[in-house]
């Protein structure tokens, strides 16, 4: 089914044209899949998102917490995960426990060219669409099925957000701080930000294989074991050494220093890092100890600051405690120390270089109003790369989408009456 249903919006934008020629059908939750499938999005691939109904997603809370923006109109239509993981899509709302819906699905599933299942293992399969039936319904269909823990195995049907995958592959441990127990080790959900990276990829990798092949594929993608894939060093460090590795905090084994050091304001910190001996002596000379740097000084070396660590961060800090942020790192990088604020979320609002490359984008939402939301990860020229579709309410394409695949009016009016499709989550 050849049919181009972003043709049918009024777009007031021109947009990247560099994926225009793949349909996807993001058939996913929260944020590592959905971002994924949103990158593609900004590439010109035409998206649909099926989102579950009645039955609501885990981004869209029917009551107001830690996630909603202030304003008027439904909780659910202003949660930060949902906005932001789902820029340039058509959203179908779609009840797949009812014969209806469906039906609608398979139609779907015959217009794309590949489907993304982020739900646990087993759940897509239970309501009636496992990637043997999905084949025989579109041989040329792709699917890339990435449930936490992977397809198969002992773990089948457990359900898993990041933090419990980032637990899993022992990157929680060896991320803490010695000084703290386990349970003091704030969550980074990295997982978020490495599996959309990788969803892009398979599926670029599996549209190459069917252009090869001219029949679809399935590709099991767990998060667990592509994450594992950033942690070689723990890894291997065991299995060669037997070896345990440290617990580092903000520290570095292999020189010093490396660390986060706070300023005369208490609200600021700066990182400071020198990983060879000239940026070592750019670092004494920033901070007027030239001495420190030279060759009879115990601290000269490497070997002698790893040995010296504990004495050269209280050092560090002595020296920058008494001065601005800003003063340290323009004097630190004028000697070609290795430097960085660190960054709160509205410094990143103000921050000179993403604002130098137009990074933020102006994106108006119905109930949230005009918004700063992230960017891009890439430029690509000639084509623009732009929010030409915000975050979509529920079910918003409803009728668009059903339209293209052929419902009549009336047929649309019966899905409704029947809460086959929706555009509003009750209690």
């Amino acid at each position: 089914m050849a049919i181009t249903m972003l043709n049918n919006l009024p777009l007031d934008t021109e947009r990247c044209l560099a994926l225009k020629d793949i349909k996807i059908i993001d058939f996913a939750e929260v944020f590592a899949a959905p971002f994924g499938i949103s990158l593609m999005a900004d590439m010109g691939a035409e998206v649909i998102k099926v989102e579950s109904f009645p039955r609501r997603s885990l981004t869209r809370p029917i009551s107001v917490d830690a996630r909603v923006a202030d304003g008027p109109g439904p909780a659910y239509e202003k949660t930060a995960p949902q906005t932001q993981g789902n820029r340039n899509k058509l959203f179908l709302s779609l009840n797949l426990n009812d014969k209806d819906g469906k039906e609608i699905f398979t139609r779907l599933i015959k217009w794309a060219d590949i489907i993304i299942d982020g739900y646990a293992a087993g759940v897509i399969d239970k309501l009636g669409f496992s990637w043997e039936q999905i084949h025989k319904i579109n041989k040329n269909i792709n699917m890339i099925s990435m449930p936490a823990w992977g397809v198969d195995g002992p773990y089948t049907g457990y359900t898993a957000l990041g933090s419990l995958v980032e637990a899993s592959s022992g990157h929680v441990i060896t991320r803490g701080n010695s000084k703290k127990p386990t349970e003091d080790i704030l969550g980074t959900i990295q997982t978020d930000a490495s599996a959309p990276l990788e969803v892009m990829f398979a599926t670029i990798a599996s549209m190459y294989r069917k252009k090869e092949t001219g029949n679809g594929s399935f590709i099991d993608l767990s998060h667990l074991e592509a994450f594992a894939w950033y942690l070689p060093g723990m890894l291997s460090e065991w299995e060669w050494n037997k070896r345990l590795p440290k617990q580092l905090g903000n520290e570095e084994n292999d020189f010093v220093p490396h660390g986060c050091f706070v300023t005369s304001n208490p609200d600021e910190w700066v990182v400071i890092a020198a990983e060879n001996d000239n940026q070592w002596q750019g670092l004494c000379k920033a901070l007027l100890k030239e001495n420190f740097a030279k060759i009879e000084h115990p601290w000269s070396s490497i070997i002698g600051r790893i040995s010296n660590k504990t004495a050269i961060n209280e050092w560090i800090q002595q020296e920058v405690q008494v001065m601005e942020r800003s003063e340290i790192i323009d004097l630190l990088v004028k000697n070609n120390v290795i430097t960085a604020p660190v960054i709160n979320a509205p410094g990143l609002l103000t921050n000179e270089q993403l604002t130098s490359r137009n990074w933020w984008q102006s994106v108006d939402h119905k109930f949230l109003g005009n918004r700063l939301m992230s960017g891009f990860l890439w430029d690509i020229k000639p084509d623009k790369q732009k929010w030409y579709l915000p975050a979509g309410l529920l079910g918003e394409h409803n009728e668009l989408i059903l339209k293209n695949l052929g419902f009549s009016k009336n047929e649309i009016k019966k899905f409704n009456a029947n809460q086959v499709i929706g555009n509003e989550y009750t209690q």
